[in-house]
């Protein structure tokens, strides 16, 4: 897997990696025991993907845009354990209209990984070659990453040698563009896994591969601000589903009881 690492090292694949799931989307993904990438295309952040999206211009001034630039997925995960900011982002608190009771579908649900483990089921859901330089499998399609932060500036820069990336036949270019995001979400810090899906169909906006959940995620936890009540009920629902590793609850805003000494009387 070494060869279709961009920004990363051979030791870096045991590096834990976190990612925050709804609730709902973890039950599935233990039901159905598959992954889900997302088309990169969709990313919120205008600057995703924007090489990809950017159009080339010829010697003759005749435009053209990459053939494979609606032909990448992708999942963020983060090297951060934990913060304030993730589970207030990625965790909705949402109650029910009548019964004021959170609805549970959305609570963020944390699981816990490294690189090697999240990457390898996407690196061997295709044919892998041997490379001749250093006797390890690659392939043209599968890219694990951590993501660079620069100025909006150097970013534009990197248009300047935009051919060197896009035109790439060893596929690497085109995934090391989605590798690159603005200095505003250094706090994200980002590993990000990308497939280029040659043969999808223009709707299709997910790609779906096989995992064993119980091989890929160490521990879940759960959001932090929920009732215990609420915290047991998605874990039973957890177990039911066969998850058979760590359950626990964030303790983030768990403030211990402080004792202090005084000489008063």
């Amino acid at each position: 897997m070494t060869n279709n690492l961009i920004n990363l090292t051979e030791e870096d694949l045991n590096k834990n990696i976190y990612r925050i799931y709804p609730f709902k989307r973890i039950l599935k993904l233990l039901e159905n025991k598959e992954n889900v990438l997302v088309k990169t295309e969709l990313w919120e952040d205008p600057f995703e993907n924007f090489l990809l999206k950017s159009t080339g211009k010829l010697p003759t001034g005749e435009l053209f845009t990459v053939n494979s630039r609606d032909k990448y997925y992708g999942q963020c995960w983060s090297l951060k354990k934990e913060s304030d900011a993730m589970w207030r982002i990625y965790s909705q608190h949402i109650k029910d209209s009548k019964t004021k009771e959170i609805i549970l579908d959305n609570i963020g649900i944390k699981v816990k990984s490294t690189i090697g483990k999240v990457f390898e089921d996407l690196f061997k859901t295709q044919k892998n070659n041997i490379n001749p330089y250093n006797n390890k499998p690659y392939n043209l399609f599968t890219f694990a990453g951590k993501v660079k932060y620069q100025k909006k500036q150097k970013l534009v820069e990197v248009l300047s040698n935009a051919s060197n990336y896009l035109l790439d036949t060893t596929g690497r270019g085109q995934a090391e563009t989605l590798m690159l995001k603005r200095l505003a979400f250094t706090h994200e810090k980002e590993v990000r896994i990308v497939y280029h899906y040659e043969n999808c169909k223009p709707n299709e906006n997910v790609f779906k591969y096989k995992i064993n959940p119980n091989e890929c995620f160490e521990e879940i936890v759960v959001d932090p601000r929920i009732s215990k009540e609420n915290y047991l009920k998605i874990k039973n629902l957890l177990i039911e589903k066969g998850f058979k590793n760590s359950i626990i609850q964030s303790g983030l805003y768990k403030i211990e009881d402080f004792v202090f000494e005084t000489d008063l009387r």
